[in-house]
């Protein structure tokens, strides 16, 4: 088994078009960076993959008060927090694991999302409508030729053959509205499932960053060959596409690549 795991900041041109859109210009200059939101973890030993994605927090509640964003934004804290539970738990039930523990999983990280915003306090900057800080995510665990998985509202997991033909992907349905926020009620939108693996099948763990990548054969086609340039040829499509179309393709994104 192999994978590679990326995290790209969002890009000077797509906070630009961000800005441009939302009339915040003068308040996201051309120095401006955002700070990091998504976190990601990759594990060979057991095959543990997580990312997540934390919730944009208020930029118009901010300006309101002239305050800037936070660095480091508490949902990117949320974010982190999960992939670290969801690595710690798996790991310490890798042996007995089975498809009735991913539920389980989910609900320990998210009770550590709880402690976290229990401690901070509801927010009306948090960017999301239940006021928590909150991420989105998702994760695979490997074992005995299957992958057990799980993702919420707009993080995805995929499952694609040798040839790069798709065979399942994630919705990314965010209604009714759910997000990792500590919220035991979240777990009751958890979509899950299993599925069997093949040898030379490729996973995807991946926000929403990623999503128009994954849904471009191009770059889908550079996963065919599997050689140590692999990196740096997906480097040089995100360049490409990001010059062309930093809306879609510039936005901070979190991917990691399994070949089973």
């Amino acid at each position: 088994m192999k994978y590679l795991s990326i995290l790209e900041q969002s890009s000077k041109e797509a906070i630009r078009a961000f800005a441009e859109k939302r009339n915040l210009t003068e308040h996201l200059p051309e120095t401006y960076q955002h700070p990091q939101e998504d976190y990601l973890i990759a594990s060979n030993s057991p095959p543990v993959f997580v990312v997540s994605d934390g919730v944009t927090l208020n930029f118009k509640r901010l300006i309101e008060r002239n305050e800037k964003y936070p660095n480091p934004s508490p949902a990117g804290e949320v974010a982190k927090i999960f992939c670290e539970a969801v690595i710690k738990n798996a790991t310490e039930k890798y042996s007995e694991f089975d498809a009735s523990q991913i539920v389980k999983i989910f609900q320990v990280a998210n009770s550590e999302v709880k402690n976290y915003n229990e401690q901070v306090g509801k927010s009306d900057i948090s960017g999301n409508i239940t006021g928590f800080y909150a991420a989105t995510g998702s994760f695979v665990i490997i074992k005995d030729n299957k992958a057990y998985w799980a993702s919420i509202c707009d993080a995805f997991v995929a499952h694609f053959d040798k040839d790069m033909n798709i065979k399942f992907i994630s919705t990314g349905l965010c209604s009714p509205y759910a997000v990792i926020n500590g919220e035991e009620r979240m777990a009751e939108h958890l979509e899950k499932g299993v599925f069997y693996l093949e040898n030379d099948d490729r996973i995807f763990v991946f926000t929403d960053g990623f999503e128009p990548y994954v849904k471009n054969n191009d770059f889908l086609e550079i996963f065919k060959n599997w050689e140590d340039d692999l990196e740096k040829r997906i480097a040089e499509f995100s360049k490409l596409m990001n010059l062309k179309d930093p809306e879609n393709y510039g936005h901070e994104r979190s991917l990691i690549a399994v070949l089973v």
